[in-house]
């Protein structure tokens, strides 16, 4: 084999491993992310199969999960969609408290869509939540009414 055919061959593996490996989440975050899941559960009243692609798995595949974007880059997780986690009537159900040191392992997060759930406020706010890249947050169809957003939190450059 020649000089030219392994330079093909080890470029082939090496983008190989690049895409397969950006497949894959980070191991925090994707213990945040099942963490998240059993929270909501917790404190919604979902009757149907809850985010059922978020299972426990050893590989880690979790950017493929439905309501999570990764990085092509990094891996990491960067946008979260949790809007109407119900998927019922907003009206019907009662109003609930977001625990929001679930959102810790999310340091690259830069949107997070947290509309129509019937939030009433926030727990777990005691140590600040780093989100300083986040740069969309919804938040509405919630029952905040002026809330402390995410007390001692850092935000960076957030568009409400």
């Amino acid at each position: 084999m020649g000089w030219p055919s392994v330079k093909s061959l080890l470029w082939s593996l090496l983008l190989f491993v690049q895409i397969h490996e950006h497949r894959a989440c980070i191991e925090e975050e994707r213990m945040g992310l099942l963490e998240l899941k059993a929270f909501l559960k917790s404190h919604t009243n979902y009757t149907k199969p809850f985010l059922p692609t978020w299972v426990y798995e050893t590989k880690g595949g979790c950017c493929r999960w439905e309501r999570v974007n990764c990085s092509t880059t990094t891996g990491h997780v960067i946008n979260l969609t949790l809007s109407n986690i119900n998927e019922e009537n907003l009206y019907l159900k009662g109003t609930w408290f977001l625990n929001v040191s679930l959102l810790q392992p999310f340091k690259q997060l830069r949107i997070l869509d947290l509309s129509e759930n019937g939030i009433a406020g926030w727990l777990g706010n005691e140590e600040p939540v780093n989100l300083s890249n986040l740069e969309v947050l919804n938040l509405s169809g919630n029952h905040l009414n002026g809330s402390l957003l995410f007390k001692g939190g850092l935000l960076g450059g957030l568009y409400m």
